[in-house]
């Protein structure tokens, strides 16, 4: 009895030092897989001019904004306030962060830097210009015959914040992430030849709320822009 419990310790071991060849053929298999993905790594370059529209009326979706070639430009990477669209920060615009401090619209001696020609803030770095809401973003590319039947991501290092992405005339989905990058899939949806790609951005605090005077958002940081970077 002792015996064959020393055997079947013995053989115990054996298996944990000796994997199996199912176990050793399945891990070929997905190295070799990741192995012909990474050489066959291709990409596109989005940078560059877009196309751009601001929402403020959110009718975008139900008008079929991606299926219009929108009127204005952006440079992409980059935020509205990095393209100069937006609205002039003013005694009305609604910052993201709380004021504890009221005595800049109430104090005389503040009068001066509430002058829409002499507005300053001080509260907080102050942008040049400012919007919350939702903004569009769309372009065309060319996908090379050699894509066919690949697989095909769309990558967007950072949004802010929520985004909507449609292909043509079909919405790919949607994806709410603030610090991680926004990724899609497009596999199937982009065979070889031209397309449109028509990405919807909205930076107004909704059903997901960090908290008032996040940093992620706050104007005490970085500010609550609109964009794609």
């Amino acid at each position: 009895m002792i015996q064959n419990n020393m055997s079947v310790r013995k053989n115990k071991r054996q298996a944990r030092k000796y994997p199996s060849t199912d176990f050793l053929l399945l891990l070929c298999i997905m190295l070799f897989c990741r192995c012909s993905i990474h050489q066959s790594n291709e990409r596109i370059n989005l940078e560059g001019t877009w196309r751009f529209a601001i929402d403020r009326q959110e009718v975008g979706i139900s008008e079929q904004w991606y299926l219009q070639k929108l009127p204005d430009y952006v440079q992409l990477p980059g935020s509205m306030l990095s393209n100069g669209k937006g609205d002039a920060v003013n005694l009305g615009t609604p910052w993201t962060g709380s004021l504890f401090d009221k005595s800049f619209f109430t104090e005389k001696k503040f009068n001066r830097y509430r002058q829409s020609d002499n507005f300053k803030v001080p509260f907080w770095l102050q942008p040049e210009k400012y919007y919350t809401g939702v903004a569009w973003y769309q372009r065309d590319i060319d996908i090379p015959a050699g894509w066919q039947e690949k697989a095909i991501r769309l990558f967007f290092e950072r949004c802010h914040w929520e985004s909507r992405v449609w292909i043509d005339s079909v919405e790919v989905g949607m994806r709410n992430t603030l610090s991680a990058p926004q990724e899609y899939d497009l596999t199937g949806l982009l065979t070889p030849g031209k397309h449109v790609i028509t990405v919807r951005v909205d930076n107004m605090i909704r059903e997901i709320d960090p908290g008032e005077n996040s940093h992620s958002i706050s104007d005490h940081t970085q500010g609550n822009w609109n964009g794609v970077t």
